[in-house]
């Protein structure tokens, strides 16, 4: 399960499976705004998912 959660200073992604998290991209951010709308409501700060089309996982 991946989750993302906005941070006062940048967008991170996080991966439960694995424990891995970064930094998103500021072309990330607004991809992941467009599959996840839910992400542009200000009270919104997490959302989990099991998948994320619109980033390709980095190794």
């Amino acid at each position: 399960m991946y989750y993302i959660k906005k941070y006062v200073n940048c967008w991170a992604i996080h991966n439960d499976t694995t424990g891995n998290s970064r930094k998103l991209t500021a072309q990330e951010v607004e991809a992941v705004k467009k599959e996840l709308p839910e992400l542009e409501k200000p009270q919104v700060l997490t959302v989990y998912t099991d998948r994320i089309q619109a980033i390709k996982e980095k190794p």
